[in-house]
């Protein structure tokens, strides 16, 4: 199963998600966040596997 990468292609902060992934040979599907939104069903279940803070899900820094 590849992982998944929900980021939004014109992100500096994406793209360089993305680029460390391809450089550690880690295939990822990526999924544009604007075009295909998580459903709230998916961000609860994603948040409950993790154990981490829901904060951590999202950019608050600006």
């Amino acid at each position: 199963m590849n992982a998944l990468l929900i980021w939004y292609p014109k992100c500096s902060t994406c793209q360089k998600a993305k680029a460390w992934l391809d450089e550690h040979g880690v295939a990822c599907e990526t999924r544009h966040i604007v075009e295909e939104t998580p459903a709230a069903a998916e961000l609860a279940q994603w948040h409950a596997r993790s154990g981490l803070p829901l904060k951590r899900f999202f950019n608050t820094s600006g």
